[in-house]
C-alpha cells in the first residue's frame, strides 16, 4: 500500500464517520471534502488535478440528477400526481390490506418515472387523510409508502438519482451507461418481492399508534408547551420550585428549568428560582392562559395562547420541514418564524443521530434557538388562515390535505406528456438522458408547468452539493490505486468462493454502508471497486454495479438511512426501531434474493 492510498483511506474512513454520525449536514461534510481534496491536489500530496476535484460539479450524474428534479417539481406544480392519487385513495375501502395495496399502487408505477423522493413528499398527505378518514393509525400505511417508492425507484435509471449517478460512473470507468430499461427485469423482481413482504409479513410487524389521539399526544404533550421566564423584581426570585407552588395551583408540569446555557438538575423542586429562569411548562390553554395573570411572570408567546383559551381561533397542525425547505440550518429566530407565518412552534420531534440518543423524547430547549433540519418534524400552532398559508407553502410537508387551488391542473396534460417524452427519447437512443432531461427543463418553463423561482425551488440542493463533493472523493480513491488494490484483494478471496458470492459480498456491504451514510456516497465509493474486480474476476462488470446500486437505492432498517425514511418518520410518529423491525429482514431477504436475480438475469455463475 502506497502513502498516497493511505492517505485516501484515511480520508474516505474519517468521511464515513461524520456522515454517520451527523455532526452536520451532510452537503457541507461533502464540500468540505473536496476543499479538502483542493488543498492536496494543490499540495501535490494526491495525483489528483484540480480539474478532477471539482469535476463533481460538471458531472453528467450531477446535472442530470438536477434535471429531474425541476422535471419532478413540474409534475408537482401540475397537480397530476395529487389528482391520481385523490381519486385512486376513493377506492380504498376500509380493510387495512385493501389500503395498503392500493398505497402500493399509487406511489409504484409513480416513483419509477420521478423521483422517489418527491413522490413521497407529494403522497404523505394523502395516506394521512386516508388514514384519518377510515380511522386508521398513519404507521400502518407511511413505512409501506416509503419502502415501496424505494424498491419501486430500482426499475428505471430515473426512479433515483443513485441509479443516475451508478450510470455515469460505470461511463466514466469505461464500462458503458445504463440505459433507461437496462436492469428493468431485475428491478421488477425487487419491488415484487417487496411487495409480496410487506403484504405478507411487514404490515404484521408495523406499529398501530391511533390517529384518533390528538396530535399534541404524540408529542406527549398534555397540553401547550410554552416558556414561563422569571424576570427581574419577580417575587418569585429566591423560592425554590416547590415553595412557587406553580405546579400546584396551576397544574402545570415543569419539564425543565434553564439558566444561561445550563439545565438544572433533579429534583427541579428543590431548585431555587433565578431571575432570568426559563422554566418549560407543559399545561392546557386555559392553565396557560390563569398563568398569564400572575404578577411576576412572563408567558412566551402569550397572545396567541389568549386567542386559543378564548375562542377556538387557533389549530394545530403538524408538519415536515422538506428536503428542499429554506428553514433548513435556520433557527427560529433567525428564520423570523414568527412573523414569517404568523405561527408558533410548540414542540419539535428531531431525526438523526442525535435524535437517536434520545428515541421518542420531547426536544427540550429553547425553542427559538434550536437549529431545523431536513426531516424535522414541528407542532405549529397559529390562526387558521395562517396555518392555510403553511399547507401551500413548499418549505413543508404537512400531514393534511393540500389545497388543490395551489396546483395548475391545466397544465397536466403538459408536464405529463413532458416527462414522457423525455422517458421515450432516453429509451429509443435517440438522445442521452442528460440532455432529454435538460431540455424537459427548459419546456416545464416555457409551457408554464414551472416559473423560474418554482425552478429553483425544486431543486434539492443539499444532494446536489453532496454529488459535486464525493464524486473527487471515488476519482481520487481510483487514481490512487485504491480501487484496484482492493479488487486485487477481492480476486483473491474469490479463488475459494464461486461468483455468486462476489455478488453477495458487495450487496452486502453497500447495504451496510448506506445505512451509515448516504446512499449516493456509498454508490462512488463501491463502483469502482465492484467495476474493478469484476474485470479482474472476468465477470460482467455491470452484473456487481447493479449489486452496489440495488443495494444503496433500498435502505429499510433506520429512520435516517433513506430520505424518504425520515420523511415519514415524524408524520408516522414512529419509533426509531419501528423501522429495524420491519426493514431489517426486507433488508436481509433481499440480500439474499437480489444476487440471485442478477446472476440469473445476467448469467452470472
Amino acid at each position: 500500500m502506497t502513502l498516497e492510498i493511505a492517505i485516501v483511506l484515511v480520508i474516505i474512513v474519517l468521511a464515513l464517520v461524520v456522515f454517520a454520525l451527523e455532526l452536520t449536514s451532510v452537503d457541507f461534510v461533502a464540500f468540505g471534502l473536496m476543499a479538502l481534496l483542493l488543498g492536496l491536489s494543490a499540495a501535490k500530496v494526491l495525483s489528483l488535478s484540480l480539474e478532477d476535484a471539482i469535476s463533481g460539479f460538471s458531472n453528467t450524474a450531477t446535472i442530470t440528477v438536477l434535471a429531474m428534479f425541476i422535471l419532478s417539481g413540474g409534475v408537482y406544480r401540475s397537480g397530476a400526481i395529487h389528482h391520481l392519487g385523490g381519486r385512486v385513495i376513493k377506492l380504498a375501502g376500509s380493510g387495512e390490506l385493501q389500503q395498503l395495496i392500493v398505497i402500493m399502487l399509487v406511489i409504484g408505477p409513480i416513483s419509477m418515472f420521478i423521483n422517489n423522493t418527491a413522490a413521497v413528499a407529494i403522497l404523505i398527505p394523502l395516506a394521512m387523510r386516508l388514514a384519518h378518514e377510515k380511522k386508521r393509525a398513519p404507521s400502518k400505511l407511511l413505512i409501506p409508502l416509503s419502502f415501496t417508492s424505494q424498491f419501486a425507484g430500482v426499475v428505471t435509471l430515473i426512479g433515483t438519482s443513485t441509479n443516475i449517478l451508478a450510470s455515469s460512473l460505470t461511463e466514466k470507468i469505461g464500462v458503458g451507461s445504463l440505459g433507461m430499461f437496462e436492469f428493468a427485469k431485475i428491478g421488477l423482481l425487487i419491488a415484487a418481492t417487496g411487495a409480496i413482504y410487506l403484504l405478507l409479513v411487514g404490515r404484521h410487524l408495523l406499529p398501530g399508534r391511533r390517529p384518533d389521539a390528538e396530535i399534541t399526544d404524540r408529542y406527549k404533550l398534555g397540553g401547550f408547551l410554552t416558556e414561563v421566564v422569571i424576570p427581574e423584581q419577580s417575587p418569585f426570585v429566591g423560592k425554590t420550585l416547590a415553595a412557587s407552588r406553580l405546579r400546584e395551583d396551576f397544574h402545570l408540569d415543569i419539564l425543565e428549568i434553564v439558566r444561561g446555557t445550563d439545565e438544572l438538575a433533579y429534583p427541579l423542586a428543590r431548585q431555587v428560582l433565578q431571575a432570568g429562569d426559563i422554566l418549560f411548562a407543559r399545561g392546557d390553554s386555559e392553565q396557560l392562559l390563569r398563568l398569564r395573570d400572575v404578577p411576576g411572570i412572563t408567558i412566551e408567546p402569550d397572545s396567541r395562547l389568549a386567542k386559543s383559551a378564548r375562542g377556538g381561533k387557533v389549530g394545530l397542525i403538524e408538519v415536515v420541514i422538506a428536503p428542499n425547505s429554506s428553514l433548513i440550518g435556520e433557527t427560529l429566530a433567525s428564520a423570523g418564524f414568527a412573523e414569517r407565518y404568523g405561527c408558533t412552534m410548540l414542540a419539535i420531534r428531531r431525526r438523526g443521530a442525535w435524535a437517536l440518543r434520545r428515541v421518542g423524547e420531547l426536544v427540550r430547549g429553547r425553542l427559538h434557538g434550536m437549529r431545523l433540519g431536513f426531516g424535522d418534524s414541528l407542532l405549529l400552532q397559529g390562526e387558521r388562515a395562517a396555518l392555510d398559508r403553511i399547507k401551500v407553502d413548499p418549505n413543508f410537508i404537512v400531514t393534511e390535505e393540500v389545497k388543490t387551488e395551489a396546483f395548475r391542473t391545466e397544465k397536466i396534460p403538459l408536464a405529463i406528456g413532458i416527462v414522457t417524452g423525455v422517458v421515450v427519447v432516453a429509451a429509443l437512443g435517440i438522445q442521452p438522458i442528460l440532455v432529454a432531461a435538460v431540455e424537459g427543463c427548459v419546456l416545464m418553463v416555457l409551457t408554464g408547468c414551472l416559473t423560474t423561482k418554482e425552478l429553483h425551488e425544486s431543486i434539492r440542493w443539499d444532494v446536489i452539493l453532496l454529488l459535486a463533493g464525493v464524486i473527487p472523493l471515488g476519482i481520487a480513491f481510483e487514481k490512487s490505486g485504491g480501487a484496484e488494490l482492493l479488487a486485487g484483494l477481492a480476486a483473491k478471496s474469490a479463488d475459494y468462493v464461486p461468483a455468486i458470492c462476489v455478488l453477495w459480498i458487495f450487496y452486502f456491504f453497500s447495504m451496510l454502508l448506506t445505512e451509515l451514510i448516504s446512499n449516493n456516497a456509498t454508490v462512488v465509493l463501491l463502483v469502482p471497486v465492484a467495476a474493478s474486480t469484476a474485470m479482474t474476476l472476468g465477470l460482467d462488470p455491470k452484473a456487481v454495479v447493479f449489486c452496489v446500486m440495488f443495494a444503496a437505492s433500498t435502505s429499510f432498517s433506520t429512520p435516517v438511512g433513506y430520505q424518504t425514511n425520515t420523511m415519514v418518520y415524524g408524520p408516522g410518529g414512529y419509533r426509531f426501531l419501528d423501522f429495524t423491525r420491519v426493514g431489517a429482514p426486507l433488508n436481509l431477504l433481499l440480500w439474499i434474493v437480489t444476487p440471485l436475480y442478477i446472476a440469473w438475469v445476467w448469467g452470472v455463475r
